[in-house]
């Protein structure tokens, strides 16, 4: 008889299995939230408990107007919705949570003694997800919070997806500020409430000079430093209501709400003396760089869009850059004469 060999181990016996390298942990995900609403105290103890051993952190309201007064405080991922309950009962809760828009993401599993197939298109038509008839088991109670609990964490990573992808939109990459798309929409807005209100606003827009000359000796990268430093610098020393904006290359834009004309030329020569005191270095070099601004306002009697203002501002800009630069110009229209001019004052 031919013996067989013993099998080999799976690795030599002097080397052992490999060592591995340590798992970098794994983030804790945060339980969903779920509420038990059911009139009679058993039944909502003994779901509350079964809830509560499946890992979930659990509220209990005993009416349905309770439920809705834990919502505000609570708001809970899952509910597990009774339906027969005095006062008010689950098909009233699910209208009322279905008329507010902030509610729209519950996911609401009925449970009802009432099976008929009536009563399961009603829940269902006024919001809920699902329907479970009592008495029920474990294991499908199980089932039916761990299909619920799929959808909800789904709905919340596609609600932080299009978040981002509104920031990716509307934000400046590279200064994080708003970028011109976001600037217009908002300023238009601003535009058409201070003529609604009677009020002024004013509307800054400035670049860094000679900020060609900063990518040609320093090069890109150090360019995007100075962008990114300028426009923080311009965020720090604005009000939190201005809507601050880079609309491309080395322009900026600022629109101030509740600001007359000569409060706006303050604000942007404090802004020139702000970007003046930055120093950036460059190897062994050091250097600095300056901005021009142009300024108009609205007048509370005035009413004008967002392009004429900005073409005002622009005009404004080319003046202080045709005098010098590293300066602030006013736009200004001549009563006699259509041809704007600007008064100007040292940055």
């Amino acid at each position: 008889m031919v013996q067989k060999e013993p099998p080999a181990p799976p690795f030599p016996p002097e080397q052992g299995p490999c060592p591995q390298e340590p798992s970098p942990p794994v983030p804790a995900i945060e339980p969903l939230k779920v509420l038990v609403v059911e009139d009679h105290p058993d039944n909502r103890e003994m779901i509350a408990f079964m809830v509560k051993e499946m890992g979930y952190k659990v509220y209990t309201a005993a009416t349905g107007k309770e439920a809705l007064a834990l919502l505000n405080e609570c708001l809970p991922d899952i509910i597990l919705l009774d339906v027969m309950m005095p006062e008010m009962d689950g098909f009233e809760f699910c209208s009322i949570v279905g008329a507010d828009p902030n509610l729209h993401d519950l996911h609401i599993i009925i449970t009802s003694a009432k099976g008929t197939l009536e009563d399961k298109v009603k829940g269902l038509e006024l919001g809920a997800a699902d329907y479970l008839i009592k008495p029920f088991s474990l294991i499908e109670l199980k089932a039916r919070i761990g299909v619920g609990e799929r959808i909800v964490r789904y709905q919340k990573v596609l609600k932080e997806q299009q978040a981002l992808l509104v920031q990716i939109a509307r934000e400046d990459k590279l200064t994080g500020l708003r970028n011109r798309r976001d600037f217009e929409e908002r300023a238009q807005e601003e535009c058409l409430r201070a003529h609604r209100y009677q009020r002024s606003l004013s509307l800054l827009v400035g670049d860094i000079d000679y900020f060609k000359r900063v990518n040609d000796q320093y090069g890109h990268p150090r360019g995007d430093t100075v962008l990114r430093e300028v426009g923080q610098t311009l965020l720090q020393h604005c009000r939190t209501n201005d809507l601050i904006a880079r609309c491309g290359g080395d322009e900026f834009a600022i629109l101030l709400p509740e600001t007359q004309m000569e409060e706006a030329l303050k604000m942007a020569e404090r802004l020139c003396a702000a970007v003046g005191e930055l120093t950036f270095t460059h190897q062994t070099d050091s250097f600095h760089v300056t901005m021009s601004f142009g300024v108009t306002c609205l007048a509370s009697h005035q009413r004008l869009h967002l392009p004429e203002l900005m073409d005002e501002a622009d005009r404004a800009l080319y003046k202080a850059k045709h005098k010098g630069r590293n300066r602030v110009e006013r736009f200004v229209t001549e009563p006699s004469s259509s041809e704007p001019r600007a008064d100007s004052s040292k940055a």
